[in-house]
């Protein structure tokens, strides 16, 4: 069943999906939904750092029902691939897909302008694959293809909506994203300006180029890679007071520009600061320890020891009851994965599901057995208190950390003050900057 391109299976997994990233990240903030033209066909066009989710957090910021392009491995068994189209999912080949990779591209090329033709939304990730970095990769040009070819066949002017994706964390639960849509580009017109030309680079070369400076405006981007530590050190590991995560991406974006600036006009200071940062870094994996502890001299730990205690039974009913759905796609799938970068999505999307399946359950099971709406309530129990175990597992995370750190200032003290003066000064800089 079809109404308006939302399909059933589309509908039930957008809910079910919306819901699980609004209790996987800790802040979603959607940044410039006024950029995109209603009733017009739309490519959104968007970095792409966090394999599955990128697709699913557009999809969950839009109203209307929403296409994308993803990798033809996924639809290869044809039960999967099935369910796959009916959740407006798209398959994109490659050479390695075999000889005629082109002629089926063609073919979903032709369904994405059918799409645009009906006023659709088409999600396209133009770098072509997924990398964690805050760094815009050499965008290919399928996007500009597509754009072209339904400018072609609809009498409506194509837009592209640059999107950055902005994650605090793309492997692990309780992150930050911000989903910055940009301003709109006018396709079509683009294409118009130009008109005969004589190969399709001189017709796509304008609108690559305009796409590319409206990502670049929309998301963080770490341009010089022997720097990138450096970068991310100074933006993501040293503390700051909290903030909202627009004001958060504002300054982050400010201090990411002018860290390129001085990355280029002062070579040796910036050698200096690059071997502070490596030396911070290298004691914090050697130790395991987070870079935020050696902005003071000792960790106390006297409230964690309480927090820990008084929290524990309810930590421990939360772990209980949601031990299986959480421990499958750890055990069953992470394990037997080399490529890190799926982490995240697999716990997320894969997590989310088991966890609300297993609750649903567990919860039928208790109604079976109680009167009234106790089943109710114990749903709602599970809910927080799976909320409550996580939190409270990070909590102990920190009061280890701190403890490792109070040893490792015991033991080595003039390295310790050593790194304490690094911080102190590198935290200084960027606030200055």
């Amino acid at each position: 069943m079809r109404i308006k391109n939302w399909t059933l299976p589309y509908a039930l997994v957008y809910v079910l999906v919306w819901f699980t990233k609004q209790g996987y990240f800790t802040r979603v903030f959607r940044k410039g939904l006024s950029n995109i033209p209603k009733n017009k066909p739309v490519i959104f066009a968007a970095n792409h750092q966090n394999s599955l989710i990128d697709p699913i957090v557009i999809a969950t910021t839009n109203r209307y029902p929403v296409f994308f392009l993803t990798k033809s491995d996924v639809f290869k068994n044809p039960l999967i691939a099935k369910i796959l189209f009916s959740l407006n999912m798209l398959p994109i080949y490659r050479e390695r897909d075999g000889a005629d990779f082109k002629e089926k591209n063609v073919a979903i090329f032709n369904r994405c302008s059918e799409i645009l033709s009906r006023n659709g939304r088409v999600i396209i990730f133009p770098e072509g694959s997924h990398n964690t970095q805050n760094k815009l990769r050499p965008l290919k040009k399928g996007i500009a293809r597509i754009a072209a070819q339904a400018n072609i066949e609809t009498q409506e002017d194509i837009w592209i909506v640059p999107v950055g994706l902005n994650y605090s964390n793309t492997r692990n639960k309780s992150a930050d994203l911000l989903v910055s849509y940009g301003k709109a580009i006018n396709a079509s017109e683009i294409f118009q300006s130009k008109g005969e030309v004589k190969n399709e680079n001189e017709l796509f070369l304008p609108l690559m180029e305009k796409i590319e400076v409206g990502l670049r405006n929309e998301m963080l981007d770490y341009s010089h890679p022997d720097f990138y530590e450096v970068y991310e050190f100074l933006l993501n590991k040293v503390r700051r007071k909290r903030t909202s995560l627009i004001t958060k991406f504002n300054w982050n974006k400010e201090k990411n520009n002018r860290l390129t600036h001085f990355f280029e006009d002062n070579t040796t200071e910036s050698e200096k600061i690059k071997a502070q940062v490596e030396e911070i870094n290298s004691a914090s994996e050697e130790f395991e320890l987070r870079p935020y502890l050696f902005q003071k001299q000792s960790q106390s730990i006297g409230l964690y020891v309480l927090g820990l205690v008084l929290g524990f039974p309810f930590a421990l009913y939360g772990f209980i009851n949601s031990f299986i759905p959480a421990i499958i796609p750890q055990k069953l799938i992470l394990d037997n994965i080399k490529d890190r970068q799926y982490d995240s999505s697999i716990n997320m999307v894969l997590g989310g599901f088991l966890m609300f399946f297993f609750w649903c359950v567990q919860s039928f099971v208790v109604s079976l057995f109680t009167d009234s709406y106790l089943w109710f309530w114990y749903f709602i129990s599970c809910v927080l208190s799976r909320w409550f175990s996580y939190e409270y597992h990070i909590f102990y995370l920190r009061f280890r950390g701190k403890i490792s750190y109070n040893r490792f200032v015991e033991k080595f003290p003039e390295r310790a003050k050593l790194l304490q003066n690094y911080y102190s000064e590198l935290k200084l800089f960027v606030t200055k900057l």
